[in-house]
């Protein structure tokens, strides 16, 4: 469970100028954001892998990725992740990738995601 701290972007994590990004089983629960990615934010980094990941009841209370933003970076691979109840004042309630390579989801699931 995150902090009850306000973060600009990534509530839970910020990834900057980084190289792989793998996460196994890793969750994100009640995360917040005034910008993006109230989960998890990751910019310019190479590919990102998250194993099993769960996202629940994250914000990103301005633009977007109530659970994830991945920018301006590799390839972005879910294999079971989960979104569940995550909010974005703008788009994208679950996730959002902007500027990256291939995006692969393998039994990911959405579940009451919403955004704007």
């Amino acid at each position: 469970r995150c902090p009850p701290q306000l973060a600009q972007d990534g509530g839970g994590m910020f990834v900057y100028n980084s190289g792989d990004v793998s996460l196994e089983r890793a969750s994100f629960s009640e995360c917040m954001a005034g910008v993006d990615g109230g989960g998890l934010f990751v910019d310019n980094s190479s590919d990102v892998s998250l194993d099993g990941a769960s996202f629940s009841e994250c914000t990103a209370t301005a633009k977007a990725g109530g659970g994830m933003v991945v920018v301006n970076s590799g390839d972005v691979s879910l294999d079971g992740a989960s979104f569940s109840e995550c909010t974005a004042g703008f788009a994208g309630g679950g996730m959002v990738v902007v500027n990256s390579g291939d995006v692969s989801l393998e039994r990911a699931s959405f579940s009451e995601c919403t955004a704007g």
